[in-house]
């Protein structure tokens, strides 16, 4: 064997063990921070009748989970980030969905996938923090019609998924969601119909390196560095 060939096979064997090292987080390892939230609070932030699917706090993920959602979030990231503005968003198709939200921004959707299905390394919904072209990412949103239960989401019970039952909705017009807790009264003199929403579920995913609360909790409703 020439010695060039000697070392492509060192270098391959390093490259599977650096590999193996990194996903199954041997001892001396870092474990991905969103495998150990520091906001555990039951639900995504969300209250009221919300609380009455999820009873368990947010806790530390299994080893195996931890490894499953290693491999997920990484690629959910790289397919969101095609897309770093809204500029890029709209050129690529997506469009705003609905209006501002405190503490999350603006959501924009791909049409062609807009009630899923579920695929954890690529989200149908993305998060802004503005309406100008060169707003940037924040987040990433899972949204999926699944009936009466959400989906089963990613590995562990850290992505507990939300629903928001009514919101006004005026489906002419661009973001189409344009209020919510808003009677029918209030709705149509903004333009709108309040449509219920019962079978869909949704979970937030943040990504972590945006602003400065990506030590909280990647599932969270909100991100401390959106207004």
């Amino acid at each position: 064997m020439t010695p060039v060939k000697v070392l492509a096979r060192i270098l391959l064997a390093l490259s599977a063990l650096l590999a193996l090292t990194a996903c199954n987080f041997l001892p001396g390892t870092q474990r991905p921070w969103y495998c150990d939230p520091t906001d555990t609070a039951v639900n995504d932030g969300h209250g009221d009748a919300f609380l009455s699917f999820y009873t368990q706090p947010k806790g530390p993920l299994s080893a195996s989970d931890c490894k499953a959602l290693f491999q997920q979030l990484p690629e959910a990231k790289r397919f969101a980030m095609q897309f770093p503005t809204v500029a890029d968003a709209k050129a690529a198709g997506w469009i705003e969905a609905a209006v501002w939200s405190p503490g999350q921004g603006i959501h924009f959707v791909d049409p062609s996938r807009q009630t899923g299905p579920f695929e954890p390394t690529r989200p149908n919904w993305l998060m802004y923090d503005g309406t100008g072209p060169t707003a940037k990412l924040t987040g990433m949103m899972f949204l999926v019609n699944s009936g009466m239960n959400p989906p089963a989401g990613f590995p562990g019970a850290n992505d507990q998924w939300h629903q928001h039952h009514e919101l006004c909705t005026d489906s002419t017009a661009s973001p189409f969601i344009i209020g919510e807790h808003l009677t029918d009264a209030e709705c149509a003199a903004i333009g709108g119909v309040n449509v219920m929403y019962m079978n869909l579920w949704m979970v937030h995913v943040w990504l972590p390196t945006y602003g400065a609360g990506q030590r909280s909790d990647v599932f969270n409703m909100v991100h401390q560095s959106v207004p």
